[in-house]
């Protein structure tokens, strides 16, 4: 609202426009012609002058306001001790779509000049891009570059040790057992290959059995050979039983009713009943 005081300039824009604080509801509507001024050359030197003075006033309170809000964003400040020349990562504004999967951080940059405590310019080192405006130092972190063709600090290279010219054969075999830079290589580029393990997927149990193939003969007399009774389901006011016979895989199962079955299967239905599927 125009009649509201700003926190930062202390004034309201209507005192600004019009050199006079604004009038609420709770005044009253009412005209005095006493209020006016008799001369208007005289009220509108004044009015100028009060105007000059509200203005210069906004303007220190304008600057005082952010110069105190610089204070307070600074005391959360990055403790980050750079120099001329270190190489930093410049924080990225991610936008757009698929932003949570595009990379926090650009560069590496150089610092190119510190103009104050806060603010840092920077520089590509490849000349490609060009940063004008300097950046926060809340904004960057440093960048540890490597060399470019670093040293095999990995490889334990072996220490010689002075050998004895006492005797030839003693020195052939100190030759034999201290490893060469060309041994360690190959080892190296061959090195042993990883075991890995691997998971053995087993069959139901009802399949494990195999050994269908033997000379057993599934056919004693008038009954077949009954080797275990998997399920049974009803039929009609009984039941069928599903059998799996000696030297047949569990696949090839069979619905049988019970008069059909062996009396010793009959038994065992009796003493413990199979699953009703």
């Amino acid at each position: 609202m125009n009649s509201s005081v700003n926190s930062s300039i202390d004034f309201s824009p209507f005192e600004i426009v019009f050199g006079k604080r604004p009038k609420f509801p709770v005044f009253g509507a009412h005209f005095n012609l006493n209020d006016f001024h008799p001369n208007m050359q005289n009220y509108f030197s004044e009015l100028t002058d009060r105007l000059k003075t509200v203005w210069e006033m906004v303007v220190k309170n304008a600057q005082y306001s952010g110069e105190k809000m610089e204070e307070n964003a600074n005391i959360k400040l990055n403790e980050l001790k750079v120099s001329i020349g270190d190489y930093v990562y410049l924080q990225r504004t991610l936008t757009g779509q698929g932003r949570k999967f595009q990379p926090l951080y650009d560069g590496p940059f150089v610092v190119n000049s510190i103009p104050s405590p806060h603010l840092i310019k920077l520089r590509d080192p490849s000349g490609k891009r060009k940063l004008k405006s300097p950046v926060h130092i809340n904004r960057v972190k440093l960048a540890h570059i490597r060399a470019p063709d670093p040293q095999n600090y990995l490889v334990q290279v072996p220490q010689q040790n002075p050998v004895s010219t006492s005797s030839d054969s003693n020195s052939e075999s100190s030759e034999h057992e201290i490893p060469t830079e060309q041994d360690i290589q190959l080892q190296n580029d061959n090195p042993t290959p990883l075991r890995r393990t691997s998971r053995v997927v087993q069959k139901p149990i009802r399949y494990r059995d195999e050994n269908f193939l033997s000379e057993l003969s599934s056919c004693d007399g008038a009954h077949e050979k009954i080797k275990r009774i998997l399920a049974k389901k009803p039929h009609g006011s009984s039941f069928l039983y599903l059998v799996q016979l000696i030297g047949e895989p569990a696949q090839n199962a069979k619905w049988k009713p019970l008069s059909e079955l062996p009396p010793k299967a009959q038994e065992l239905i009796i003493a413990r009943p199979p699953p009703l599927v």
